[in-house]
Parts: structure tokens; sequence; C-alpha cells
């Protein structure tokens, strides 16, 4: 079972029972732009509190860096009555420390209160100076969280009226109003509702209410560039990379010293793919220019560490040296939709390798080379990307696997004692996006994968055994061995033993009365179990489950009983199918995962023989 659909479920019981938690009662950015490199931005936020499910939202936090400095700071917590409970002042924020494993400008200014009472108002009040770095406004998104209603928000931009200022609107209606002078951009939100979270449907941020405003024409740490197309934005970023991807000599001899004997490109990839593993790690670097310029590709074969960028440029440098082309691709591992008509950095935060080979395309995963060679993970799957080269930005969307390709196998044997105790043995196999899942197992100790095969193999008083662990391409291989001393229930002379000792986790989420969102089944998957259940010596079959099929629009299902001589066996095969779905087929999809579940929750009835 994939885990992301898994924790959806697991948190939709806790979502659903969750009242209003707040209401912004005034959210205010009042953006004064003087110039192409110099902004003051104006935040006031007065939110109510109603109970503890939103105490999170009583903190205060913003980032800063060299180019982004907060200053008058002020807050002020109040009562149902409007008495004051508390003031904070800008003497009171902490900042956050900078860590090993970051070469960064920014860092995060925060202030951490909690409640003593409900409803709460809480009001905070700040202004942050930037310069030199105005490649686009702050996002206008007022409403960022489940439970949350608004009553009035305002964006307010006023800037050169030489300047052209591009906006894009997501989940609103209304449109901007432009002042008399044409200086001033303004765009006012009243009585939005709190969003309900909803089981299977879209994510959170693509269902808000969000506006992005930018510049036309920048200058970003002394650099110029517009934006009116992607064109144009991936022809800024070329410039960024270009001249970047020069090698010290004895490193393109090594080069070629490692794929000159090789007779296809792939095999060139996959060997410099290798090379980039051993000799290097992921180390974030946002210096500057630098957070969206990489390294330069000398530098990062030098130092042995880079982010994203440096080791995809360091990448596409390696394989030009053997002649082989490769584009350096910005993506974000959040928003799967890029706005088409708005091109912007602030929708990216990463940035990966395509490699157009012929008759493939690879996409490599430089900050985590131990992904197999062109495995495309979760996080990217299905995503717009941008493919920059010299002549410009092209929108591409990455390939998603086939849900009949995320599979997973798992082959159980159980030896049930007529004491109730049974020895199981299992080999899973795991593939593509359920692949995925199991990659942590490759990198524990013998301690974290005994606990993490306890959650895969639910069984009473669980003692592991043999664990041995295989990988190979997208695949990986899980055989075990687990002693259980209560697997079979025992009631006089009969043993009641469970049908399936995995997917114990699997649950349907609550019916929603009213659904606003279409079912959205993000990635479909397919589950195929094949148990053996041994009939221990001197008993009988009294009492099995009954065989059945379900076919639906989002899933198949099928789970086969047949007795033997002396033994069961269980056939469950599940097909779950990315899509999406019209919101009335949520109830047939919840009796479709409840079915399943007591399905794999049945279990065998044997008596002893003679009684």
């Amino acid at each position: 079972m994939k885990g992301k659909i898994l924790m959806a479920v697991l948190l939709s019981a806790a979502m659903q029972a969750t009242a209003q938690v707040a209401i912004v009662e005034e959210s205010t950015t009042q953006v004064d732009c003087y110039s192409s490199t110099n902004a003051v931005v104006h935040y006031k936020e007065v939110t109510t509190i109603l109970n503890e499910h939103g105490a999170d939202l009583a903190n205060f936090v913003c980032w800063c860096s060299k180019h982004d400095k907060l200053n008058n700071f002020k807050g002020v917590a109040t009562d149902a009555t409007g008495r004051i409970l508390r003031k904070f002042k800008e003497g009171e924020l902490k900042q956050t420390e900078y860590s090993q494993y970051l070469a960064i400008d920014d860092y995060k200014m925060f202030l951490e209160y909690t409640p003593p009472v409900y409803p709460i108002t809480i009001t905070y009040e700040w202004t942050m100076e930037s310069h030199d770095n105005l490649i686009e406004f702050p996002r206008f998104c007022p409403q960022s969280d489940y439970d949350v209603s608004v009553k009035k928000a305002t964006y307010r931009l006023t800037a050169p009226k030489e300047m052209t200022i591009r906006h894009a609107l997501l989940n609103i209606d209304k449109t901007p109003t432009m002042s008399a002078d044409g200086r001033t951009l303004t765009l006012e939100l009243e009585n939005l509702p709190a969003l309900k979270y909803e089981p299977y449907s879209r994510p959170l941020r693509e269902r808000i209410p969000m506006a992005y405003f930018a510049p036309e024409d920048f200058t970003y740490y002394g650099k110029k560039g517009c934006f009116k197309s992607w064109q144009d934005y991936g022809k800024w970023e070329y410039s960024l990379i270009n001249g970047r991807e020069t090698l010290p000599e004895d490193i393109k001899q090594e080069i070629h010293q490692m794929t000159d004997h090789l007779t296809t490109d792939r095999e060139k990839v996959e060997a410099l793919y290798k090379h980039l593993e051993k000799t290097t790690r992921y180390v974030a670097v946002l210096l500057g220019i630098g957070g969206l310029q990489p390294a330069p590709a000398a530098s990062v074969c030098k130092s042995g560490f880079g982010d994203c960028k440096g080791l995809s440029n360091y990448m596409r440098a390696m394989l030009k040296e053997v002649g082989i082309a490769s584009n350096y691709t910005t993506i974000s591992t959040t928003n799967r939709r890029l706005l088409k008509d708005f091109a912007s950095v602030g929708q990216m935060n990463h940035v990966i390798l395509q490699v157009p080979l012929k008759g493939d395309t690879l996409w490599l995963e430089c900050t985590n080379p131990q992904l197999p060679l062109g495995f495309v993970h979760e996080d990217i799957a299905g995503h717009d990307a941008i493919e920059v080269s010299e002549a410009g930005g092209r929108l591409v969307t990455l390939p998603v696997y086939p849900d009949t390709t995320n599979l997973m196998r798992s082959t159980i044997h159980i030896e049930v004692e007529d004491k109730g105790a049974a020895n199981v043995t299992l080999q899973q196999e795991t593939r593509n996006g359920q692949y995925e899942n199991r990659i942590a197992l490759l990198h524990m100790d013998e301690k974290e994968r005994q606990k993490v095969l306890q959650r895969i193999v639910r069984v009473p008083q669980a003692e592991i055994g043999k664990i041995d662990i295989r990988e190979e391409g997208a695949a990986i291989t899980l055989d075990a061995e687990v002693k259980s001393q209560k697997y079979a229930s025992v009631t006089g002379q009969r043993l009641f033993v469970p049908v399936c000792p995995i997917h114990r986790g699997y649950s349907a989420p609550n019916a929603i009365a009213d659904r606003k969102e279409n079912v959205w089944v993000e990635e479909g998957y397919v589950d195929e179990d094949d148990i053996t259940i041994a009939i221990p010596e001197g008993y009988e079959v009294e009492a099995m489950p009954k065989s059945f099929e379900i076919d639906k629009p989002f899933g198949t299902f099928s789970f086969m009983v047949v007795p033997g001589e002396n033994s069961i066996m269980v056939t469950n095969r599940l097909v779950m199918k990315s899509g999406q779905y019209d919101k009335s087929q949520y109830p047939d999809l919840i009796d479709f995962i409840k079915t399943i579940s007591n399905a794999y929750g049945q279990k065998v009835v044997l008596k002893k023989k003679g009684f």
C-alpha cells in the first residue's frame, strides 16, 4: 500500500473531527516598491484563535537574509473582552542558528507563544526591507490552513509608474484594481469560508486563494532580467549556468578513463552517475545570487559537495565532456502544476537534470544519486518543470509510472501450531512507486530494520528472525522470518487463524455529508498477496471466508480462499487506479476500502478432528 495514501487515511478521521480553529480578522500586505532594487513591505495579521487546535497560529515566524531585514516588529494578545494579556516586542524574537549542512544567507526570526485562554486574538505587525533581490514580490496567501476562515484580506502594491507589474491569480474570482495614477494595484478578499479537510482530495495549496506578483523587468543581485514568458525565464536561467561547466584537465582525463571503453551513451551516463554518488554529497548553498546560480562545476568537483543546482550542473559538465547533451531543469517538489502564463522563480524549489538519449529521456536526481539511474521519485513524478537551454525555457511534464508497475508482491507462508503460535516467512518485492517506501531499509542497522518489520508484519508478540534485503534497479526484495506466540486465537478445540498478517493499517476514512471536492487518487498501485496457511496436524477446516471480486472505476479487488489437503491458499489482488472521480463516488470508495479492510482482517476456523 502506498505510503502517502496510508497517511491520508490515518489522518482523515482526526482532520474531519476538527471544527473551525481560527478566524483571520484582518490580513494586510502593503508593498512599497521604490525602484527595481528597493522595496519595503508592511504586514499586519489579526487572528482570533478559537481553540487549542489552532494554537500554532499564535506563533510568529518570518524568513530574513542579508538583503531582507526585519524591523518595527510588535504584537499583542487579547482575550474575548479585549483585555490585553501580553505584549510582544522585537527583542523577544529568536533567530535560527546555522547548520553544518547549510551554507545560506537566509535565517528565520520567530516567536513561540502558547495561548493561556481561548478564544484569543493575536495581532502581529512588522516591516521587511528588501534590496537587490526584487525578482518577485511577496505572495498573497491569507488562508494558510484548513479550518481557518478570513474576514478581510488586502494586498496593496505601489510601484513606479514605469514599472510593469505582472500578476497571476489562483482560486480568486476578483481582479486587482489599479489606482487613477497607475501606481497602486489593490486586491481585496472578504468572507472566505474555512476549508475542510477531505480525504482523497487535492492538496490544500491547490484549493486556497493565492496571488503572485512580480515586476516584468528586474535586477537580481546586479543581474538584469525580464520575465514575459517561460522562454524568457529559461534564457535568464541559462545565463546563470553558462560557462560554469568547465572542468579541470585531470578530471577530464579521469572521466574519459571511466567512459571511453563503454559502447552506449546510457552506459556512460550510468558510470558518471555512480561517480557522482561516490565523490559528492549534498549541502545546501543559498548565498546571494547562489540561491539561483549553481556553483561552478570545478568547485563542486574540488570540494565534493553541492546543492541541487551545483550537483546537477556538475553532472551536466561531466556529460558534456563525453559528448552527451543534457538540460538543467528547474522543478517544484510541492507544486504539481506551474502557471503556464506566469513565469517566476518562486514556483520552483529544486533542480534536476534531463538527459534526452535516443529513444529514452532520463531524469537524474543528482542530490540523491543512490536512487537508480533515471528513477522518477514521488516528489517530482508528474510535475511540471522548465527545461533550460540556450534557446530559453520550455515547459515539460515529468512522467509517472503506470499504476500497475507500482507493485508490492508478497509471498507468505504461515506454519500454525496447535497452541496458536506460528512461524511466518515473508518474501516481499516492491517496485517503482512502492519501492520508494522501502528505500530507507537499505540504510538501516539491524535494530531499526526489526522495528520497521514489526510494522509490516503485524502479529502479536512478534520475534523477528532473519532479515535479508536486496536491491536491483527500482526494486527491493525483502526476506524475513517472524515468530509469533499468539498468532491464532485458541477457543476450546478451535483455532481462529488470521488469513493475512500484513495490511493491518488499511482502513477507510469517515463519510462526509456535504463533500465539496472531487475524489482524487494521486498514485495508483498494485498489492498482490499469495498466502499459504499450513494446517497443523490433527486439525481440519471448519469455516473459512468466501471468495469474492469487486470492480469499481477507481479500483479492483479479488479475494480468493482455496482449501487444500494440508493447507489453505489465500490470494489477494488490489489494483488502485490513479485519477480524478466525481465527488458522488466518494461513498462508493469508502465502501470499497471497508470491504478490502474487512477481507484482510478475516479468519479461518480450524477445529480438532473428532470434535
